[in-house]
């Protein structure tokens, strides 16, 4: 009977210390778990987290993925110079290109071809394009192909203080923004050259009267007569003008026109534009999760690219967003690289709120690792009539922001592993 009692004792003892171990390993799984998947709760909180991750760098994303040079020698083929024919004909081809958002092929023979139609066919006719905030006039070329175009408001180094919607388009940023989007496959962008025009032959006396009317023609103190350019848009005015240098001379962007109907759509992820109110969404670390509730998933995807995208030359200004065939295109790029010295990573709300992202787009981020991308869109973008499109201080801004992209995407995956990573 005695021994009976102490096998008993012996067996819940056994079994209270078996409890305590499962508790105990319970206990520190917990924790462990915790500090591995921190939430937090403001963006100073996430700003701090990041510094940490970005310190914490597995080296593959500082250094050069071998992966590179099959894309490189590729896009380098693509994009290097070609003479052509018939004008016509190309631009037939490209406006044939656009399926959904893309709005080109990732690899097609024509577009270097395309890229020196914009380069070199003549202007015919110009006229104000009265549509939105900024200083835009319609182009129309040879064979009356329309394009539109926008001129140089800045010099490359001017740093635009404020906000980070503040200031005028600079006009490098359409290009860049393009060369960009080709490589890092968001070809979402539309096709842009850069352009250097007169005023006085290729702008006013190709212009109508109501474009006549909004440039000034002054006499310069040699004799010479200087042409300004103010438009019409929403803010402008003839107290600002864009005018040449000496010969009249001016540097400006064409942009290739979609084909295809655009419907305009307000961000998830839209500013107030006043310095004492701020968004929902500035403040509210959860503010996705509703958002993945109501949104399509592709939507929702296209917005996190476009953030990263936006991110990286710092475009805080994508207050309204348009789609062709409901997938999101990024037309508008110029408010980018204003200020090399500051990045807004409420940009990347879109990522880092909703810890999504595209396998593709992350499998392609990782690809130009190790101070490559600007690199490599140097040479894709070495022919431009306006190379160099950036200073080497925005082009260091560029490869800051790519790591923290990686070490946003790294906070994430400590948060939700694998499945935030989307094939679609």
């Amino acid at each position: 009977m005695a021994a009976n009692k102490r096998t008993v004792g012996i067996i819940v003892a056994l079994v209270i210390l078996v409890c305590v171990v499962a508790g105990a390993n319970l206990y520190f799984m917990y924790y462990l778990n915790v500090e591995e998947a921190p939430h937090v709760s403001s963006t100073r909180a996430l700003e701090n987290m990041i510094r940490q991750k970005i310190r914490e760098l597995h080296p593959v994303y500082l250094n050069r993925n071998p992966r590179l040079f099959m894309y490189r020698n590729k896009l380098l083929k693509n994009y290097k110079p070609a003479p052509y024919e018939n004008a016509t004909v190309l631009w037939d081809i490209a406006n044939w290109w656009p399926q959904e958002n893309e709005i080109y092929p990732i690899y097609d023979t024509s577009m270097a071809q395309l890229l020196q139609t914009l380069r070199l066919e003549p202007i015919t006719k110009v006229t104000n394009l009265a549509k939105g905030t900024q200083l835009k006039l319609l182009i129309r070329l040879a064979n009356k192909q329309k394009v539109i175009f926008k001129p140089q408001w800045y010099e490359r180094d001017a740093v635009i203080e404020g906000a980070v919607y503040a200031g005028k388009d600079r006009h490098t940023a359409e290009v860049y923004a393009f060369y960009l989007g080709a490589v890092l496959d968001f070809r979402w962008t539309p096709i842009v050259v850069g352009r250097v025009v007169n005023l006085k032959t290729d702008i006013y006396d190709k212009g109508d009267s109501e474009l006549k009317n909004s440039m000034t023609i002054t006499e310069t103190e040699n004799g010479t007569e200087q042409y300004c350019l103010f438009g019409k848009c929403h803010y402008c005015n003839e107290e600002e003008t864009v005018c040449g240098d000496e010969q009249n001379n001016i540097e400006g962007v064409l942009i290739y026109i979609v084909s295809g109907s655009l419907a305009k759509r307000r961000s998830p992820w839209q500013r107030t534009y006043k310095e004492d109110k701020r968004a929902p969404w500035e403040d509210d670390m959860n503010y996705c999760k509703p958002l993945k509730d109501k949104m399509e998933t592709m939507r929702l995807l296209d917005l996190i690219d476009a953030a990263i995208f936006d991110y990286l030359i710092q475009n805080g200004d994508r207050h309204h967003y348009e789609t062709r065939e409901e997938r999101l295109v990024l037309i508008d790029n110029g408010k980018a690289f204003g200020n090399p010295n500051k990045d807004h990573l409420d940009i990347l709300a879109p990522l880092y709120q909703c810890c999504l992202i595209r396998k593709t787009t992350w499998d392609r981020l990782q690809v130009f690792s190790g101070g490559v991308l600007t690199e490599l869109i140097d040479r894709l973008s070495k022919h431009d009539a306006l190379f160099p499109l950036i200073t080497d201080k925005h082009k260091r801004g560029v490869e800051r922001r790519l790591l923290v992209v990686y070490a946003v995407v790294e906070y994430c995956m400590d948060r939700e592993g694998d499945k935030m990573f989307k094939q679609l």
